[in-house]
């Protein structure tokens, strides 16, 4: 660009920078969305002992349990492969109230789950959502504890003045993605924690 004009400069930037940012066609444009996923602790040994048969029934009422949770929670199932969930929300609150409903309807299956949650901006190709936001979500899913739902700082910040318990905060290095990144673990408000124990 050596030799241009300032104006010129600036109108050169701003037309690669609308070609950059073109919707191709087929494609919804960018949406600012919640993302959850969610795996089944230790699906691969579980579904060698139980066998093809016992694993695909358990699934079935797994699915079943999630797209419930899902339609309570104004969820938007995206994929369900293999033991995975992946689930889209407007609101980050529904994501986590949705995530901890899930994890408690499941346990009566025996199956217990990791959760990861993020919220940020997504394209909508073919009823699917991609995007490098999607992919921080399934990283937290895999980083997350047995039992625990993992969250960025950007869903922590929303959730907490909604009264969910933000239990702790680590940095964590999410695969495939530039440095390390500020995530928290979260759970139900300690009140509904002790209403849950009554039960």
């Amino acid at each position: 660009m050596r030799g241009l004009a300032p104006a010129a400069m600036i109108g050169l930037m701003e037309t690669r920078r609308s070609e950059e940012t073109a919707v191709p066609r087929g494609v919804e444009p960018r949406q600012f969305t919640t993302v959850l996923f969610v795996d089944i602790v230790d699906a691969t040994p579980l579904a060698v002992d139980l066998g093809d048969g016992a694993w695909a029934t358990l699934l079935e009422r797994y699915h079943e349990i999630v797209r419930g949770v899902l339609e309570h929670y104004e969820g938007r199932l995206m994929d369900t492969a293999g033991d995975g969930i992946f689930a889209i929300f407007d609101s980050s609150r529904a994501a986590v109230g949705a995530a901890i409903e899930i994890g408690r309807s499941v346990r009566i299956l025996g199956l217990e789950l990791r959760s990861g949650i993020h919220v940020g901006h997504c394209w909508e190709v073919d009823e699917k959502c991609a995007g490098a936001d999607v992919h921080v979500g399934a990283r937290l899913a895999e980083c997350a504890r047995p039992g625990e739902i993992l969250v960025s700082e950007a869903v922590a910040e929303r959730v907490r003045s909604a009264g969910f318990a933000v239990l702790e905060h680590r940095r964590r290095a999410l695969k495939g993605l530039p440095g390390s990144w500020r995530v928290y673990a979260v759970g139900p408000a300690p009140d509904t924690k002790r209403r849950a124990g009554r039960r």
